[in-house]
């Protein structure tokens, strides 16, 4: 008969290895690239973001935090294999270089402007299915200002990402403060339009957890 694991120890050893990956990022995220581009992100998130876009397709994706453009180019690509869907993507700062793709928009400006999201809004009214990740300003007041900005539009059976609840000491960077794990626990205390789904984090590692819900 198998051994099973005890979950309490399972949990402390995908603890331990999450902020060992996390806590060394010059060797580990810092340094992921697709493509030849940087791509801030765990590789494993990524594959969970390409099974939902191939299980979803979604029309629209809108990403709050652009950087250097690395993970809009991801998911323009996976649109590209999928065959449908763009990225409008937003950021207050401009970086040169960013990846030039039929299916990006960039977009200069804060993800909370009144303009910036009608802009947005616009665009999404001219979709069937619109899937939102927000990846910007981490602290819990701007992750909530962004949820409630974006996450009415998402269409049901699509996803809203809040990436980076791993801060705050989740199980990383436990003097961050008051983050995105904390907005996603305000936000799903006053709506059940969204649920977190679990399969999303089967790889154990994480940079989301709780992060990714799904719209009923």
């Amino acid at each position: 008969m198998e051994a099973r694991t005890d979950p309490v120890d399972e949990r402390a050893v995908i603890d331990a290895f999450h902020r060992l990956y996390y806590d060394a990022p010059e060797t580990t995220w810092k340094q992921t690239a697709w493509l030849g581009r940087p791509v801030r992100k765990c590789p494993l998130d990524l594959w969970a973001y390409q099974e939902i876009l191939a299980e979803t397709t979604p029309d629209l994706i809108v990403e709050t935090g652009t950087y250097v453009g690395g993970s809009a180019h991801f998911l323009a690509v996976m649109c590209d294999l999928v065959g449908r869907g763009s990225i409008v993507t937003i950021d207050v700062d401009k970086h040169g270089g960013r990846p030039r793709h039929r299916r990006i928009t960039y977009i200069h400006g804060s993800s909370v402007d009144d303009g910036v999201a009608e802009r947005v809004r616009r665009r999404a009214r001219r979709a069937r299915r619109v899937m939102v990740v927000l990846d910007s300003d981490h602290s819990r007041e701007h992750v909530l200002r962004e949820l409630e900005l974006y996450a009415p539009l998402v269409t049901p059976g699509c996803y809203l990402v809040v990436e980076d609840t791993n801060v705050n000491g989740h199980p990383v960077s436990p003097g961050f403060g008051p983050g995105p794990m904390e907005a996603v626990g305000e936000f799903l205390r006053t709506t059940d339009d969204f649920e977190v789904d679990r399969g999303r984090e089967k790889f154990m590692l994480t940079f989301n957890p709780s992060g990714y819900l799904r719209r009923r």
